[in-house]
């Protein structure tokens, strides 16, 4: 383990740039990241999906991003460790021999849709509260329990066939749901499939990203996931990384020390960091 003086967490591989719906350029991330002594930095571009364009990259703009970073990894080598990602989505179908052939570092697999069970239509799930709304309406005649249960039974099929290095924002479909307006986050059928969900994930060896970006964005009041969730999360020893989802160099680090002190409050002493090539233990 390792641990830096001065700083929380010193690295973050879930950012986006202007190659999807980001604000800034790939460069300036890492020089953002330079500025913060951090150890390392990701990017980490949403995928293309062919029924939602405007928040994900193109198929030609995913190859210049990969490019461009490859090249910015070089360029800046004595600087600070730039990894290559992408934020997958469960639709997109990545899986590991995708990532190689891509020259990918890493991959976070995400869920962002459900698909109806009928109709060739997407139901994005973190858009905005209407276009989930929308979603509970149509996917099975206004049950929001069934679209929930959807979401996460995307993500055990992700985990199975798809096998990300990172699980991004775990409990995304909370994202407009305060005070229950949704769903009970505490009712037995919800803990019941979360708990189904773990136990996948403990026995695939994927990392759970503790992620702040629901915060940064005004939708929530606590990272992904819950803390209740991260409890059952640390019972499992299942490891655990920390980022921003970030959309401006600005949230590069954002809740970052308060979102530590959850953790640490959990019961986790260290999160995973990516250094050398590899995912390492680092000590809070």
């Amino acid at each position: 383990m390792e641990k830096q003086k001065n700083i929380s967490f010193p690295s973050n591989l879930h950012g986006h740039t202007t190659y999807c719906d980001g604000k800034n350029k790939a460069e300036e991330y890492i020089l953002k990241a330079i500025g913060k002594n951090f150890i390392s930095i990701g990017l980490s571009g949403h995928s293309y999906v062919y029924f939602d364009k405007e928040p994900n990259m193109s198929l030609d703009g995913t190859l210049k991003y990969i490019e461009e970073m490859k090249f910015l990894k070089e360029k800046y080598k004595n600087k600070i460790q730039v990894y290559i990602g992408i934020e997958a989505d469960f639709y997109s179908g990545f899986n590991p021999k995708v990532d190689k052939n891509l020259g990918l570092d890493y991959r976070i697999g995400s869920v962002h849709y459900v698909k109806d069970k009928v109709k060739d239509e997407y139901y994005c799930v973190d858009a905005t509260p209407e276009i989930l709304a929308y979603a509970i309406k149509n996917y099975d005649n206004g049950d929001e329990k069934s679209l929930i249960l959807a979401y996460y039974n995307n993500i055990i099929e992700m985990i199975h066939t798809q096998k990300p290095d990172i699980l991004g924002h775990l409990d995304l479909v909370r994202k407009f749901n305060s005070d229950g307006r949704y769903f009970d986050e505490n009712s037995e059928w919800y803990n019941r499939k979360v708990d189904e969900v773990l136990d996948e994930i403990a026995k695939a060896d994927i990392i759970v990203e503790i992620n702040t970006g629901g915060i940064s964005r005004g939708w929530t009041k606590t990272p992904y996931p819950s803390v209740s969730i991260l409890e059952k999360i640390f019972k499992r020893n299942i490891p655990i990384t920390l980022s921003s989802d970030a959309h401006t160099v600005e949230n590069i680090d954002y809740y970052f020390r308060e979102s530590v002190e959850i953790a640490k409050k959990v019961g986790f002493k260290s999160l995973k960091i990516m250094r050398d090539g590899k995912f390492y233990d680092f000590e809070i």
